[in-house]
């Protein structure tokens, strides 16, 4: 019995040699070996102690290569590579490989954050312009843009809230630390009321007919005099205060 045990163990032992030399002559005929001992292979693969395939790096038909990272149960979860123009991304997805969260590289260098809800519907990016002009932008469900903030290139910060078609609604800036000013506008994007308040001029509140024409002036002027104008529609004065 024992001899018969010793012969099954060396049977055993040759056949996990013969496996191992087996899975090593295929991964040697897989890659490319140079003379500086570098080795190349169009994909590699990493497994679990189960043999499931958890991670992957390799190059597509189309050329791109891309670097994979798989959960339990084989689900893509983060995955790092380049885009076909040129830029560079890391995405994440959930256990149901929907996408949640993106951050990239752009081929002219712009970094981008792109933010997903669980129905994989993008719902916040962060970007910063090539002029270096960084902004924030809320979705709905629907992937319309409802709020932005953003600072231009000259430095004005600014706060948008938009309607359901995209359009800008309510629009609030500084500009050079001197104005600041609250723009309320109809569904067309036509001014129709705003309020401002200066260094270098009275507080007022303006607003405006369907023509964006002015048609009641507020302002408290030097000395603490409040002002009232009363216009129609061809800018004729109808009444004043005081």
């Amino acid at each position: 019995m024992l001899a018969i045990n010793n012969i099954e163990l060396k049977l055993t032992r040759l056949f996990v040699a013969v496996s191992l030399a087996v899975t090593a002559l295929v991964v040697l005929a897989a890659c490319t070996a140079t003379e500086d001992g570098t080795i190349s292979a169009e994909r590699f693969i990493l497994k679990d102690a189960q043999g499931q395939p958890r991670a992957e790096l390799g190059v597509g038909t189309d050329g791109i290569p891309t670097l994979s990272f798989y959960d339990n149960g084989q689900q893509l979860r983060l995955q790092l590579g380049e885009s076909p123009d040129g830029g560079i991304g890391l995405h994440m997805f959930d256990a149901d490989g929907r996408p949640r969260a993106n951050v990239s590289l752009r081929s002219g260098s712009d970094p981008s954050i792109e933010l997903f809800d669980s129905n994989g519907r993008k719902r916040a990016t962060i970007d910063v312009s090539g002029d270096g002009s960084p902004s924030l932008v809320l979705m709905d469900s629907s992937g319309i843009a409802r709020a932005s903030l953003a600072i231009s290139s000259q430095g004005v910060p600014g706060l948008n809230i938009l309607d359901s078609q995209g359009n800008v609604r309510i629009d609030l800036r500084v500009w050079d630390d001197e104005v600041a000013a609250l723009i309320l506008s109809d569904s067309s994007g036509e001014p129709h009321a705003a309020l401002a308040a200066s260094d270098i001029g009275p507080p007022s509140l303006v607003l405006a007919d369907e023509q964006t024409r002015s048609r009641v002036d507020l302002r408290v002027l030097n000395g603490g005099v409040p002002n009232l104008v009363l216009t129609d529609y061809q800018g004729n004065v109808l009444f004043t205060a005081p």
